[in-house]
């Protein structure tokens, strides 16, 4: 992630921190500037890529994009080294990945909206999957006690969001990747820079189109 954000920054990127977008200006069908809390900001186009929070921000703009939030599970173990090769655990819905002094062991899909309450029975499912599947293993309290959540952005049909918003000519929505945000980040990310630039689409995004309706 540092290394990223140097490359883009490198590149022209601008990070805004602690700043949150409050509201937009339209005008004849366009998007003419946001309004954050901090300052207003003038552009052509505008991209939402907000994961879970898109379909809050949308809502500023009265557009409706049918989103839940699926709360994933995850805590590292300094401890454990044992494990080399990054394993899902497809019955217990669990994913192990090694990690550069660390092993991090993650899972389980809670739908119980946008929330800080930490699921700890979820915690222990995870920990009792690790020593089901490797016995020798054994996650401690301690461990367990520093698990964190986050929240993996699902549509109704657990297709992604991409494409041009209907309702505005410079609106471009990306979100919806469920638990592959990171694995589709960049075709995401070359698609969101085709349809800006109206290049030629790499692929169909007819089944991805944000304005889609659901049966």
């Amino acid at each position: 992630m540092r290394a990223l954000h140097q490359y883009l920054e490198s590149k022209g990127v601008q990070f805004l921190l602690n700043e949150s977008v409050l509201d937009f200006a339209v005008k004849y069908g366009r998007i003419t500037s946001i309004k954050t809390s901090k300052q207003q900001i003038k552009a052509d186009e505008f991209l939402i890529a907000c994961g879970t929070w898109s379909a809050q921000l949308l809502k500023k703009l009265n557009l409706k994009l049918l989103l839940q939030p699926g709360k994933g599970y995850a805590f590292d173990s300094k401890r454990i080294s044992e494990i080399s090769t990054p394993t899902i655990l497809v019955e217990a819905k669990t994913a192990i990945t090694p990690m550069s002094g660390f092993t991090r062991f993650a899972g389980t899909m809670e739908i119980s909206g946008l929330n800080k309450k930490l699921n700890k029975k979820r915690v222990d499912a995870i920990a009792n999957a690790v020593h089901r599947f490797y016995p020798e293993l054994s996650i401690n309290d301690d461990e367990t006690s520093k698990a964190k959540f986050g929240y993996r952005p699902l549509s109704p049909d657990g297709m992604p969001y991409i494409g041009r918003s209907n309702a505005f000519k410079n609106l471009t929505i990306a979100t919806g990747h469920a638990m592959i945000g990171w694995t589709l980040g960049p075709g995401t990310g070359k698609l969101v820079s085709e349809l800006i630039l109206d290049q030629k689409l790499s692929v169909d995004l007819t089944p991805y189109n944000p304005s889609r309706t659901f049966r």
